[in-house]
């Protein structure tokens, strides 16, 4: 009797634990799956620029600046004369030019009229010539008289030649002279720096008295124009960008948008993250698509070369 309760006891336990297992089986056929996360929106680190970019001012000419004119923040137009360089030496060597050119004038007048002589001496000593053959074929020069003439005329021609030669020189001295001034005036004139165009200064570094470099720069200039935003956007998602996609402009940490504006340009490659990393030490091997975003208005919050986040809209 024992023994019978037992074998009931351990069946019903195996009964309750195979409804467990099958219970829990269910459970875990039925238990719904992950589904990935689907990114509407993408968010790059950009900053305020004029459309073009900002153009650095390179210095025409080495020297010490005498004077200038405007200052960071000026508005000014194209051609405007920001500042001049020292201009003595460059003024006393464009004298020089002039002087020497006025006494080359000189010497080219008088080479030209030494040719003029002799050429009418020349034309003279044919003419004699002439005349001295036909003389001898009726018997009244003798061909001594002849031979002497014709040696003349010989020693004639080349002088002519040698005066020439002269003259072409001295019109060849001018020329190099003349060249020389020329050099040394546009030399005069690169000391004068202008803007290359409309704008305002962002920069303008050297003061009166400081001097500068060739090539140098000495100062930025924003052109005249509407203000775009070039931004970085991960490699991740440079294949989901497209032109004409909404984007709307906050300063950092900032919900509220400064501005709004769309895509109007893509860089057609990948390339290293640079305009916005922290360090060039910056080992992390990312690559970017960069981005141009025309705005539609610009908050008075958004300066130029301001940092901005740029989010897009992606599909």
């Amino acid at each position: 009797m024992i023994r019978i309760q037992m074998r009931q006891q351990i069946g019903w336990l195996s009964a309750i634990l195979l409804l467990t297992a099958c219970g829990n089986g269910k459970e875990n056929n039925s238990a719904p799956t992950a589904e990935p996360l689907k990114v509407t929106q993408v968010v790059g680190i950009g900053k305020v620029i004029p459309q073009g970019g900002v153009v650095e001012l390179a210095a025409p000419a080495s020297g010490i600046v005498e004077e200038r004119f405007f200052a960071a923040g000026d508005k000014v137009a194209a051609g405007d004369l920001i500042l001049v360089l020292e201009t003595n030496e460059a003024t006393l060597s464009l004298q020089e030019s002039d002087a020497g050119i006025a006494t080359q004038q000189l010497q080219l007048e008088s080479a030209r009229l030494a040719r003029e002589q002799e050429r009418i001496a020349l034309d003279d000593l044919r003419r004699r010539h002439s005349d001295a053959e036909e003389l001898q074929r009726v018997g009244a020069f003798t061909g001594e008289e002849v031979r002497r003439l014709q040696n003349d005329l010989d020693q004639g021609i080349e002088r002519l030649k040698k005066v020439e030669n002269d003259y072409r020189l001295q019109q060849s001295r001018l020329r190099e002279m003349q060249t020389a001034r020329a050099a040394r005036e546009n030399d005069l004139s690169q000391r004068s720096f202008r803007a290359p165009a409309g704008g305002t200064l962002l920069a303008l570094t050297p003061r009166a008295g400081e001097a500068v470099t060739m090539h140098q720069p000495y100062g930025r200039i924003a052109p005249d124009g509407p203000l775009v935003v070039t931004a970085e956007i991960d490699e991740l998602f440079a294949d989901r960008l497209a032109m004409g996609q909404r984007c709307t402009i906050h300063l950092p940490g900032d919900r509220n948008v400064a501005a709004t504006g769309r895509i109007t340009n893509l860089s057609p490659d990948l390339k290293r993250k640079s305009l916005f990393s922290d360090s060039g030490s910056d080992l992390e091997d990312r690559r970017i698509r960069e981005i141009e975003v025309s705005l539609d208005e610009v908050a008075r919050t958004l300066f130029i070369e301001s940092k901005v986040e740029c989010r897009i809209e992606i599909n």
